[in-house]
């Protein structure tokens, strides 16, 4: 009988991300009073994919931060329960507001959402984004 070995997602990372044709990444930090991990300035971006040209805010969570995607995904969304009003204030400005999801993942590979997880997400409102790379690591 062959055992087959469950396999999980690697080197995962969980984002919450601000999306905006006039975002200006100052405004948004000064307006949720946190640091982001990561900013782009609106137009077209030399790794981007053809015709992104949103300006982009994001907290990252990865592998520096935490091995355990549970608990990358903890914590992001700790971040967004705590921002809530103030994320839902720029939804409604017009930006764009995502948790996104993504991993190296090969064949039969998984990435588990727990119930609770997918609670807090939908309590939120927000879209959940998540993507995969499916070169093995």
């Amino acid at each position: 009988m062959t055992v087959i070995e469950k396999r999980h997602w690697v080197l995962t990372e969980v984002s919450l991300v601000i999306k905006g044709r006039d975002l200006r990444h100052e405004e948004i930090t000064s307006f949720l009073d946190i640091e982001p991990t990561g900013v782009r300035d609106p137009g077209p971006g030399k790794w981007d994919r053809p015709g992104e040209i949103d300006g982009q805010w994001r907290i990252s969570c990865d592998e520096r931060t935490s091995r355990g995607f549970h608990e990358q995904l903890d914590n992001i969304l700790t971040i967004a329960e705590r921002k809530r009003v103030e994320l839902r204030q720029l939804a409604e400005q017009g930006y764009e507001v995502t948790v996104n999801l993504f991993g190296f993942s090969g064949n039969d590979s998984t990435l588990a959402l727990r119930s609770e997880d997918i609670k807090r997400i939908a309590l939120l409102g927000f879209p959940l984004r998540v993507a995969a790379n499916m070169n093995e690591r």
